[in-house]
């Protein structure tokens, strides 16, 4: 029989983690080209073998092809870690952001976007995340991040391809203009000192408060003395 305890230690992980990979960010960069062009994934569980992933891009607000373009390494994933692709292995990522993409140069288009298209996120054949409109082009659109960046609210966890844009933050069409270092001017050049900068690594699950976890405490605790 299940103590207390354990029951209520399951209630929270499957109420803090339905899904176990999310896109938490997606950036279209200022460099020649419009480098780098990539997607920040993090694994709210740990993951044995990302292969079960992969990714798309629907691009200016055609349909999806049904199947992921490109599928992830088999490489493992701590919960809590974060996973960033980049559209070519050319050195902008590191060069924009001073660290090296984990995923670079996926095969087609899987993250060649242009700020205005859509991107999908794959598990097992199945979409399980995604950002933008999809059938939506999104010139004009709140979630275009032309020469920018879009970035997970903290919380919001995998929404089955059902984007919604109040769940995430924007930098706004063309926030990163002027930032290519490349006109011999005051350009910044990396994204350290862009304004704004692509918030990297900081999305959060918040943790369960006291309120929270006593009434999940009490309402299992009721449950038990039910089955008595």
């Amino acid at each position: 029989m299940k103590t207390l305890a354990t029951l209520l230690t399951s209630a929270v992980v499957t109420a803090s983690a339905p899904g176990s990979l999310i896109i938490t960010g997606v950036f279209d960069g200022p460099l020649p080209g419009g480098d780098p062009k990539g997607v920040e994934l993090y694994a709210t569980t740990a993951i044995a073998d990302l292969s079960a992933f992969g990714l798309e891009t629907a691009s200016n607000g055609g349909a999806s092809g049904g199947a992921p373009e490109a599928s992830l390494p088999a490489v493992s994933l701590g919960a809590g870690e974060f996973y960033y692709i980049s559209n070519s292995s050319d050195g902008d990522f590191a060069q924009w952001f001073g660290f090296a993409a984990n995923f670079s140069g996926p095969s087609g288009g899987a993250v060649n976007h242009n700020g205005d298209d859509v991107l999908l996120l794959y598990q097992n054949g199945a979409v399980i995340d995604s950002f933008g409109v999809l059938g939506v082009d999104g010139s004009g659109e709140p979630w275009e991040t032309l020469d920018g960046w879009a970035y997970r609210n903290d919380g919001v966890l995998a929404n089955g391809g059902a984007f919604d844009a109040s769940n995430w933050s924007f930098s706004g069409r063309n926030a990163w203009d002027g930032d290519d270092n490349f006109d011999g001017g005051s350009d910044n050049g990396t994204n350290a000192t862009a304004s704004p900068p692509f918030p990297a690594g900081t999305f959060q699950i918040p943790e369960p408060t006291s309120a929270l976890l006593g009434g999940i405490g009490l309402g299992l605790l009721f449950l038990l003395r039910r089955k008595k």
